[in-house]
């Protein structure tokens, strides 16, 4: 992953594209904060996407999970473990993904998932917590 002119080091295209004038110079932390707020933007995209909706690639996305025959907890696991692969495949910018189940908030119809990963800044890494929230059929970061 190469620094690009602007300093917007791990951002998609687009989002460079919509911010040109960016200061070249940023310290690590302020790069790393746009990097894993890049990062979220792009998870909530990847895992509401469903494969066979990407032509170039029909893997891409999460399956739907509504099967009534799987338990609480082999539900849980399968969606942990799907989450896992997914971004493992689609997700360039991070490494060593870890996804682990929360507890519910008091709702029985949500599931929250925990994602540790790592996140290439250059020639350095840092590690990050990113929590989701599979909420009415759609996921969405909360932190």
């Amino acid at each position: 992953m190469a620094t690009n002119s602007s300093g917007l080091l791990g951002t998609r295209l687009f989002e460079r594209l919509a911010a040109p004038h960016q200061p070249v110079a940023q310290e690590e932390d302020s790069r790393l904060a746009e990097v894993v707020e890049s990062i979220k933007r792009h998870l909530v995209e990847l895992l509401n996407s469903h494969p066979g909706n990407c032509a170039s690639a029909p893997e891409l996305g999460l399956l739907d999970f509504n099967d009534a025959t799987i338990g609480v907890l082999d539900l849980e696991l399968s969606v942990q473990q799907a989450i896992r692969h997914c971004i493992e495949r689609f997700e360039p910018r991070v490494t060593h993904v870890d996804v682990e189940s929360l507890p519910r908030a008091g709702d029985p119809l949500q599931l929250r998932f925990q994602v540790h990963a790592t996140v290439a800044l250059g020639k350095s890494s840092a590690h990050t917590t990113i929590d989701l929230l599979l909420n009415n059929k759609r996921y969405q970061c909360l932190n």
